[in-house]
């Protein structure tokens, strides 16, 4: 079993009472008996798992030993240390979990509740808190909207015409001509990367996706069997340079893009090369994905309109949601392309759900016409906290490195020497959650990076720092070997 999912799969395992090594324990006996760690897979031996935890081997050793005794483990001479086949325990846990699809997924560790730990800071995960000062009757319908709409027996798998219309009309606004026809409503932003993956790409078939990127939309390509090529971002995004000579070298079906706040380095990609982007693709009749989630959160400035307003020739398709925007649990997206790709991705997500809720649609609606008091809420939350983050930062950690971002919801920050994921290690000791670099990177790339949202409250942002400082002290004291870098970007 590969380290680094190894230590996914473990989750917030060293908070909490009592000795380490009895929290490693338990959190890989669960792992097992939750089937996410398999029977007849080799586990990390102990110096290098201590390495990756950034313990003593002693207390890997007393872990591996406690399991041993419980049945869970096993030891063959010169081969290290499996996951017993022959415990009953462990053939029970495997049989429980024959159905956990997504064990391998990114999103699960980062979806997962931290209940049992209260005084956790999470700060990998970038869901906004809800906007407060949002009139109710926004999410609120009049009763005879209500009435029809609870009565109303169809699917609409295209969405309700009425939101449709709504969004062809804010694209429009924004500089992208857009009829109803183009747009089909989707549950959030996810599903509509999933749809573009499934749609477009076949077991063995090349998508190429920027480096870093989100780690949904590389859990979508994967689940959809393609074999992930990467794309350099840069201060400005991916260079077009770059992307012409990827799609020759690779033979890529389908290009996967956030030009606008891109996650995680919050990079805008100007005019210029959006046009450029536009025209390769049309070139090459290869679809681009523009994933727009993100869009709407601008701090400073005007990003340019998406990459279909400059490449009318060009298969472009425009993913926006409202869920970063306003809220996660609203669950509503769209995909924004020519009206036949619309309906080709239609029958796809008609295989899947049928359609999504209208009630939602329909707030969605009111949502979107309220769009740019919206975003001024938005905006005078976050950009306090991105500020404030930032001056943390500077005061506490000087020695780190990022560029502030006019819009979206991270900083892209960089350690000056050391592993993120052995720093994320003691910063969980310290009751702290970060996102280390490599879990957004294809090819396990920026080892020195992590991302760092200013989503969360002044006040858990102050204590997020001073833990986030502490664990760096700690580790900077831990006896480690230093490792070399094998990307260079700030």
């Amino acid at each position: 079993m590969e380290l680094q999912t190894l230590i996914a799969q473990l989750g917030v395992w060293s908070t909490g009472k009592g000795p380490l090594y009895q929290k490693l324990a338990r959190a890989l006996g669960e792992a097992i008996r939750n089937g996410t760690v398999n029977p007849g897979v080799r586990l990390p031996s102990e110096r290098i798992l201590a390495d990756a935890l950034t313990l003593s081997r002693t207390s890997v050793v007393a872990a591996y030993d406690a399991l041993r005794e419980e049945g869970w483990l096993e030891s063959r001479s010169g081969s290290g240390t499996w996951v017993s086949r022959r415990s009953s325990g462990v053939a029970a846990a495997r049989s429980a979990a024959q159905a956990g699809a997504l064990t391998g997924s990114s999103l699960l560790g980062l979806l997962a509740h931290h209940d049992d730990h209260a005084d956790l800071i999470d700060l990998a995960l970038g869901a906004p808190q809800p906007l407060t000062e949002l009139p109710p009757e926004l999410f609120t319908l009049p009763e005879d909207e209500y009435s029809a709409l609870v009565r109303d027996r169809l699917y609409y798998p295209l969405g309700l015409a009425t939101l449709r219309q709504a969004i062809a009309d804010y694209y429009s606004k924004a500089g992208l001509d857009t009829r109803p026809e183009q747009v089909l409503v989707t549950n959030g932003g996810q599903q509509a990367i999933a749809l573009c993956a499934g749609s477009y790409l076949q077991r063995g078939d090349s998508a190429l996706i920027e480096d870093p990127s989100y780690f949904g939309a590389l859990d979508a390509f994967r689940a959809a069997g393609a074999r992930i090529s990467t794309l350099p971002v840069e201060a400005a995004g991916v260079p077009p340079s770059s992307l012409r000579d990827r799609i020759t070298a690779t033979s890529a079906r389908l290009v996967y893009l956030t030009p606008t706040f891109q996650n995680p380095t919050g990079a805008v990609m100007p005019r210029a090369a959006r046009k450029e982007v536009g025209r390769i693709a049309s070139e090459f009749g290869i679809p681009v994905i523009d994933d727009g989630a993100l869009a709407d959160l601008i701090l400073e400035g005007s990003p340019p309109a998406p990459i279909a307003a400059y490449a009318p020739e060009a298969e472009a398709i425009t993913i926006g949601s409202l869920s970063k925007l306003i809220w996660p649990g609203l669950r509503v997206g769209w995909l924004r392309a020519s009206e036949p790709v619309i309906h080709r991705l239609a029958r796809l997500k008609t295989t899947q759900d049928l359609g999504s809720p209208l009630l939602t649609q329909a707030i969605a609606v009111r949502l979107i016409g309220a769009i740019d008091e919206v975003r001024r809420l938005r905006r005078k939350q976050l950009k306090p906290r991105r500020d404030l983050l930032v001056s943390l930062l500077r005061e506490q950690l000087p020695e780190w490195t990022f560029r502030v971002p006019e819009g979206g919801l991270f900083l892209w920050v960089k350690l000056p020497s050391g592993d993120a994921r052995e720093l994320a290690q003691v910063s969980l000791r310290r009751g702290l959650v970060i996102l280390p670099g490599p879990s957004m990177s294809a090819a396990e790339k920026h080892a020195r990076f992590f991302r760092l949202p200013f989503l969360a409250e002044p006040e858990t942002l102050r204590t997020a720092v001073s833990r986030l400082s502490a664990a760096w002290r700690d580790y900077q004291r831990a006896d480690r070997p230093e490792r070399r870098e094998n990307v260079a970007m700030v």
